[in-house]
């Protein structure tokens, strides 16, 4: 059994544990875990902010939110290299030591390699990010294999999966429809609100936002909400 054929063979496994299908991204990313030697996975949407789709457990989750909050990760780099690669502990220290001293203190990840995932028609559409708590991390060639194999499976399995409408008929995988999606994109909402009150443009609006997030060791994702909640207050944010 190859490994592609593996790792479908888990994500069976793990689906009959995962109701719903907006939760098939949770099982995939449990299934990574399962067939490969690594200790956490996500999967997400990639653009000039990603979108979390689903992790293996909470300490990935965790790892996915810190580079959105601090803006900087070996899983960002990636995408825009769109090769797949690995990190081992000391080029993530050496590249983002932000980055490097969070999730050092906070998970116990110690390298991560991300896939880029793409389909025809949509190419680097999202990533698929594998964490480890060996600090050589994964080998070249396994990154590389999963590239070809479980990103091919993955990507697959997201554009088969069932609509639905949502707000204003709008037509949409049920894997988009959970509250980890709702939040990240509430993110925008509050950079519209600080370029709206501050003449920031969009870029800026942004990295205010992350700088007063890491400034209070928030997330990015929770301070967005706090903004467009109204329970903090714009003032404070740009002041």
């Amino acid at each position: 059994m190859d490994l592609a054929q593996h790792f479908v063979t888990a994500v069976s496994a793990v689906d009959s544990n995962v109701k719903g299908p907006e939760l098939l991204p949770v099982a995939l990313s449990r299934a990574c875990v399962a067939v490969l030697p690594v200790e956490g996975a996500s999967l997400s949407m990639t653009d000039e902010l990603r979108v979390p789709l689903g992790a293996s457990d909470e300490a990935a989750a965790r790892a996915e939110r810190l580079q959105v909050t601090l803006g900087e990760g070996p899983c960002l780099a990636v995408t825009a290299a769109a090769e797949p690669q690995t990190f081992d502990l000391a080029a993530i220290l050496s590249r983002w030591p932000m980055f490097a001293t969070e999730v050092l203190a906070q998970t116990p990840f110690r390298s991560v390699s991300s896939i880029p995932l793409s389909v025809p028609d949509l190419p680097r559409f999202g990533a698929l990010d594998l964490f480890c708590t060996d600090p050589a991390g994964l080998a070249v060639e396994l990154v590389h294999e999963v590239a070809t194999g479980i990103g091919e499976v993955i990507s697959a399995a997201l554009f088969a999966a069932p609509t639905a409408n949502y707000q204003h008929g709008v037509t949409l995988p049920t894997w988009l429809n959970v509250a980890s999606v709702t939040q990240r994109m509430n993110v925008w909402v509050a950079v519209g609100m600080l370029m709206e009150n501050s003449g920031l443009d969009n870029s800026d609006a942004l990295a205010l936002l992350r700088a007063y997030a890491f400034g209070r060791q928030a997330t990015l994702d929770d301070i967005a909400r706090q903004v467009t909640n109204r329970e903090l207050a714009l003032e404070t944010v740009l002041s």
